[in-house]
């Protein structure tokens, strides 16, 4: 019985990871966006010219900031790296869910850590902007 059910679940993750995928990815450009449009604002006044060029934009969230404790056991990277991922390769709903079990993510913790990152992220631009830099970067 117990096999039925992971394997409902795993449907059910595998049903919604379309939107999963293009919710890490509207998150990623609206990141990158705020830090273009804060390049066009400042100039290079508080922005070293390697910004200019795509270069990471400095957050100060330090590694021990509560906004990135993992959720559900997935921390920022492997959040960024499975929803790279996914976008790059195409990954359809069973992809993306294989792709977070490779990297040792159930079914349930994926589910939750793609609920909980982007809604972590609404509101807060200068998460978001991390999520941004961390996703060009893994």
């Amino acid at each position: 019985m117990g096999l039925f059910k992971q394997m409902k679940d795993l449907r059910n993750v595998a049903a919604q990871a379309p939107d999963m995928v293009a919710q890490a990815q509207q998150t990623a450009a609206a990141a990158q966006a705020y830090a273009a449009q804060a390049q066009a604002a400042y100039g290079m006044n508080g922005y070293s010219a390697a910004n200019a060029f795509g270069a990471p934009v400095a957050t100060g969230i330090a590694a021990d900031d509560p906004r990135l404790a993992p959720i559900a056991g997935v921390d920022l990277v492997t959040y960024a790296r499975i929803s790279k991922a996914a976008s790059q390769e195409g990954l359809n709903a069973d992809g993306v869910a294989a792709r977070a079990q490779s990297f040792g993510v159930s079914a349930d913790a994926w589910q939750e850590a793609v609920t909980g990152w982007p809604a972590r992220m609404r509101g807060d631009t200068q998460l978001a902007v991390h999520f941004g830099n961390v996703f060009g970067q893994v």
